[in-house]
Order: structure tokens, then C-alpha cells, then sequence
């Protein structure tokens, strides 16, 4: 999650600042997060220069403070630069101490982090233990605690403590004003670095493409980008710059140097960050509903439990294109074939023939956060012995949970995470047109179109498959239990069946979905709206496109106790509170698109769920019945949540959705 980025020179006699390597390292950090960037300027007077705004890195190029930021400081000797390019995880961007670089220890030091810490709060108690307000901003605890470890600690072994106590994910940037060193330290190896020897500057970004970028800039063929592995630190000052290890956090250096006391010049700050916020987001973020209102909206629980549903498995009536025979047992039932898979050998197999074993990434795997991927990661990493790297498309609907989680999953495993960051506030900005369209004509077969949003992550996964050279690609979904024939059949769809990927849904039967989506845009030309084109590519990268993807449940069994377990016990995994639900924990949407599923049919995607694995033998039905009595419940912490970020009255919209014809 998010980007970082900078430069720091070692020789001061040659260069000034040099905006070029500067603009290309922030315009391409940029597609790592797009909702806050900033970037800190430590001149050779020991003077910090900051600006940060809740611009992307683009847009925070033409502003008048970046001008006014380079012109202040273009006379002077500068030795280092650090930016930050944000997703908002913890806090929002519209604080603006709630974004990167971020001061710390007396404002001596300026940091930026790339990750999430989950042990923030454990943190910040250890240092303040009577202090009642934790900052947003886990990056703000990280910093402090470092501080905090370094008054008693030497420099690497304060950064191997810290790193040995993190749970979630960081790559750091720490620069010490006073010393005027720098420090770059990681654990899941997010930290790609060059050195110009000729120039005496050091380059590190994110991801290797954008340092690669730099190469192309000062025109060397000679460099080569090196990468900080997962456990390793990178220490810089005037002379040079050493590497070490701090995966291993024993034999504790004490009395270090305490670097919120060293001696020197207090360093001057000069911040040049003015309140130039977006309006769009600010528009959006505006809205606040109360769970006490939307607690007011529930089911006619006695109407949905006295739904006929087939005596084998627990599909309701309402259930598209649903029969039942003389005995009540329903045709999905009869119909669903004995799942099969590929099996461990020949997933082993798989594995063998792409491994390189020397560390460096071997396949790209998508990963969103939930338990699947999650699990999904474990399994590449720690049974097939492979290096994925791991990728995320965030579109505004991966939740909190999700984002905790993978910081959990990747810190602990030190796999190396691409995020592409889509912008955000236009796509809650699109949701909700979408939403407000529809509800001038709800119809239950568009609820898709909600999602459309996270469809692009296919698109894209291509492109990183190309610019990386992978040819191994694993997607962790085709779990043939997931199978939603519901969601195609309210589009007039039967039999709908494509193995859990979409993609390979027959051609006649995607034919038939579209004309389904056209006769809807044409009876409510409200769904032509800003998001036309992020709809019509969301159809082509999930129904058109040719993939080349790997999918693990398809060589071996989703095994539910088993992949909660492991993520517990190996990741401290977190699921929300107000749900016995564990699936579907990553996608914000899922709360609100349930909400009309079991309104309209009285049933939503757990039930189906839960009848495959009634039909598969792995559930009985009485447990399958009240599972999903206790997981269609609304949750209400979730619907508000996205209500707020997308910028609408949940309480009205509710309202809408609770006046809908129902099919029971």
C-alpha cells in the first residue's frame, strides 16, 4: 500500500536539486496510491522543506506550491528528498496530518512508511501509558517508536527490534536532519534502490520498474537496479552507505545513539502545504450516517423462514429458474456434478517448473485480502516454496480489514506487494451515480453493476505480467462452491456454471448478459453516466479478454476450517465482530448488495455457498440453516461505512430498497 520514494546525495559539491529524477519518481509512485502525496527536502543548512496535500503525485506537480517548494530551495546544496504517494488506509486524507512525510522525534527527523502496522495502539501505550488519543496515522506510532527504541539502542539494533515487533507490513524512509543520514529498512522487500556512482546519488522507490525508470533518465547501461530484500536496512550518510541485517532480533547493541538528543542545529522546518484540498472528495467524504438509524431497517424474518426451500440443500423458491420434484429436492441439487480437482502433484508440478529459487519473484499472484488469497499466499510461499509477488487492485472497496490483513499476511511471510491504486474518489464517486440511477428503477439483476469497479483488476493483471516478465499468474478463485448461478440468473441467464471464473462462462450465455445490461441502460439512461466507460471495460476484462491465469482451488480443496485455522494462527487473521460471516471480509459492497439479495429473495450468497457444500457433503443442513440465519443478517457498522465513503444517506437509500417488490 502507498509509495515511496527519494533521493539522497552523498556528494554536495555537484548537485542541487534536480526535479527531473524527482517528477518521474512522484509521477510514477503515483499509481500506488492517488488520494495524498507529499514529498520532504533536507538541504545542506540542515532545513527541512516539507509539502503535503491530498493531491495525487500528478495533479501536486502543477500546483503553486510545488513551484514555490523547488524555488525556495533551488539555490541550495540539497542531500536528500523523500516523497510519499497515498492510499488512506489509516486516517483520512482530507487531515492533512494524517499524511506523509510525517515529523517526529523533537522535528528533528522526517519519515515515510509503506504498509500498515496493526500493533500500533500496543505501541503508543508503551511509550505514553496514560495518553487517551492514538493517532490516526500508524505511521506517526511507528515513528515515535523507533525514536523511543533508538534512546536506548543502537541504530540497527532499534531497527531490528522494531521490525521484530512490527505485525503488518513497512518499508520505511527515516532521515535524521541532524546527522543528515538516512536510513531505508523493509520487511517485505517493497524497496528497490540504484546508485549513481558517477553523480554520488542513491535512488529508491516502491517498485523496481519506477527506479528503473531513473536509469532511462541519466542515460546508464552500466547500473542496475538492486533490490532491499525482505529483513534487510540500508544506512547513508555523507561518506556512504552500508547494508545490514535486521531479521534477527538478538544481541541487543545498548546505548546507542539517542537521536532525539544528539547535538547540532535545531533543523528549521518550512512548510509549504496550504489547505488545497479536492473538492470532489471533500464533497464526497461529507456525509455521515448513523448506525442508529440504519439499525431501523431490517427483514419480515417470518415471511423469509416460511420460504419453501428444497429439503436437501437450503435454496429458497425465490431461487432463479428453481424447481423442485416430488420429494422437495430442487434441481441444483440434482444437477451439480461431483467437484473434482487437479490435485497437489500436479500443483507441485506446476510449481516446480516455474520456481528460481534464488529469491527473486517467480509468479504474480492477485491477491485482495480475504481468506482465499490469503490463504492462498501461504500456500505458494510456504507448501510450494515459490516467491510470489503479490498484487492488489484498489478501487475503494477493499476494506479496512482486508488492508490489515494483507499487511499481516505479506509482514510475516516478507512477500513483496504491488498495489495499483485506481482513483479512488472517482470510483466511489461512480458507485454512486450508479446507486442513484438505479434506485429510479431497481431492479435486482443490476446489482452487479455496483461492483464493476474491482472487474478492471483482471485488465491490469496482464499489463504487470508483461511489464514484469512473469508467465506464471495466480488468481485465487474458481472455488467451485462459490458459484453464484443467482446473480446471471436474475439477468435471465440459466445454467449458468463457468467453474467459479467468469471468464469462462459460454459465449452464447455472455451474449445474452449483455443484451440483458443494454435493454436495462436503454429503459434507464441514468446508468450513462461518468462510469460508462469503467462499466464497458469492466465487461471486456472479465468476459472478453483472453487471461492465462492459474487458479489454486482448482488443483486442490477448499477446506474451510483448515484455511481459518492457518490464518489465525500463522497471521493473528482478524474477521469483523458484528458477523459470524468469514467470507466476502474484503469487499465493502458486499454488506449493501446482500441487504437487497435478502430483501428482494430472501436468500443471498452464503445460502448458495452453503447448499454446495450441503451437495459436497462438507456441511449439514441443519448447521447450513443457521449459519446463514446468523450471516444474512444486516450488518449494520459495515452498510455505514459504505454509505459514508461513497456519499450517500444509507437511511434513504434503505428506505428504497425496503419498498422493493419482494419475490416471496
Amino acid at each position: 500500500m502507498c509509495g515511496i520514494f527519494g533521493v539522497f546525495n552523498f556528494s554536495l559539491k555537484k548537485l542541487s536539486v534536480n526535479q527531473a529524477p524527482l517528477e518521474v519518481l512522484l509521477k510514477e509512485s503515483h499509481l500506488r496510491g492517488k488520494e495524498a502525496s507529499g514529498l520532504a527536502i533536507l538541504d545542506s543548512e540542515n532545513n527541512i522543506s516539507l509539502l503535503k496535500s491530498d493531491l495525487d503525485g500528478r495533479q501536486l506537480l502543477k500546483t503553486i506550491e510545488y513551484k514555490d517548494i523547488i524555488q525556495s530551495v533551488s539555490q541550495k546544496q540539497i542531500r536528500a528528498v523523500i516523497g510519499h504517494s497515498r492510499i488512506a488506509t489509516h486516517g483520512t486524507q482530507l487531515i492533512r496530518n494524517n499524511n506523509q512525510p510525517v515529523l517526529f522525534s523533537n522535528n528533528t527527523c522526517i519519515g515515510i512508511h509503506n504498509g500498515i502496522v496493526t500493533n500500533a495502539a500496543e505501541w503508543w501505550k508503551t511509550m505514553y501509558p496514560e495518553a487517551q488519543n492514538l493517532p490516526e496515522l500508524d505511521t506517526i506510532v511507528l515513528m515515535e517508536y523507533y525514536s523511543f527504541l533508538s534512546r536506548k539502542f543502537s541504530r540497527q539494533s532499534a531497527l531490528a527490534k522494531l521490525f521484530s515487533e512490527i505485525e503488518g507490513s513497512a518499508s520505511v524512509s527515516i532521515l535524521d536532519a541532524i546527522e543528515e543520514n538516512m536510513v531505508l529498512a523493509t520487511n517485505t522487500g517493497s524497496l528497490y534502490y540504484i546508485y549513481d556512482q558517477i553523480n554520488r546519488c542513491l535512488y529508491f522507490a516502491s517498485e523496481k520498474l519506477f527506479v528503473a525508470k531513473i536509469l532511462k533518465l541519466i542515460g546508464s547501461d552500466i547500473l542496475h537496479v538492486k533490490h532491499l530484500s525482505p529483513g534487510r536496512a540500508l544506512f547513508a550518510d555523507s561518506n556512504d552507505f552500508e547494508l545490514f541485517d535486521i531479521s534477527t532480533p538478538v544481541g541487543f547493541v545498548e546505548n546507542g545513539k539517542n537521536i532525539s538528543k544528539s547535538t547540532g542545529k535545531q533543523p528549521g522546518i518550512f512548510d509549504f502545504s496550504k489547505t488545497v484540498l479536492q473538492s470532489k472528495a471533500r464533497k464526497l467524504y461529507t456525509v455521515t450516517n448513523s448506525v442508529e438509524k440504519l439499525r431501523q431497517h431490517d427483514f419480515d424474518y417470518d415471511k423469509i423462514n416460511n420460504i419453501r426451500r428444497c429439503t436437501r440443500c437450503i435454496l429458497p423458491e425465490t431461487a432463479p429458474f428453481i424447481s423442485f420434484d416430488e420429494h422437495g429436492v430442487c434441481n441444483y441439487c440434482k444437477e451439480q456434478k461431483k467437484i473434482t480437482h487437479k490435485g497437489w502433484d500436479e500443483l507441485r508440478r506446476l510449481a516446480d517448473k516455474y520456481r528460481k529459487g534464488n529469491g527473486e519473484p517467480d509468479c504474480l499472484a492477485a491477491f485482495s485480502g480475504g481468506k482465499d488469497s490469503s490463504y492462498g499466499i501461504h500456500v505458494l510461499k510456504k507448501e510450494l516454496g515459490l516467491q510470489p509477488l503479490a498484487y492488489s487492485y484498489d478501487w475503494g472497496m477493499v476494506t479496512d480489514i482486508a488492508r490489515r490483513n494483507q499487511a499481516r499476511v505479506l509482514g510475516k511471510l516478507g512477500v513483496e506487494h504491488i498495489v495499483l491504486s485506481a482513483d479512488i474518489t472517482k470510483k466511489r464517486f461512480h458507485i454512486k451515480q450508479n446507486i442513484q440511477a438505479w434506485l429510479r428503477n431497481p431492479h435486482p439483476g443490476m446489482v452487479t453493476l455496483f461492483m464493476e469497479g474491482d472487474k478492471q483488476c483482471e485488465f491490469y493483471a496482464d499489463q504487470l505480467k508483461k511489464k514484469y516478465k512473469l508467465d506464471l499468474m495466480f488468481f485465487f478463485r474458481g472455488n467451485e462452491l462459490e458459484i453464484d448461478e443467482f446473480k446471471t440468473g436474475l439477468c435471465g441467464v440459466k445454467d449458468a456454471d463457468p467453474g467459479g471464473v467468469l471468464h469462462h462462462l459460454e459465449p452464447w450465455k455472455k451474449v445474452k448478459m449483455l443484451y440483458f445490461y443494454g435493454l436495462q441502460y436503454l429503459k434507464n439512461p441514468r446508468y450513462f453516466n461518468a462510469s460508462f466507460f469503467d462499466t464497458s471495460l469492466a465487461f471486456y476484462a472479465t468476459y472478453v479478454q483472453k487471461h492465462h491465469y492459474q487458479f489454486l482451488w482448482h488443483y486442490i480443496p477448499w477446506i474451510e476450517n483448515e484455511i481459518i485455522g492457518t490464518l489465525k494462527k500463522e497471521y493473528n487473521f482478524e474477521f469483523p465482530t458484528e458477523t459470524l460471516q468469514t467470507w466476502r471480509t474484503d469487499d465493502g459492497t458486499s454488506a449493501f448488495y446482500n441487504y437487497i439479495y435478502y430483501h428482494v429473495m430472501g436468500y443471498t450468497e452464503n445460502d448458495s455457498f452453503r447448499s454446495r457444500q450441503i451437495r459436497e457433503g462438507l456441511l449439514d443442513r441443519s448447521i447450513a440453516l443457521d449459519l446463514v440465519n446468523q450471516e444474512n443478517k444486516p450488518r449494520y457498522e459495515a452498510l455505514r461505512w459504505y454509505f459514508d465513503v461513497v456519499g450517500l444517506d444509507g437511511d434513504h437509500v434503505l428506505s428504497e430498497v425496503d419498498k422493493m417488490k419482494t419475490f416471496y
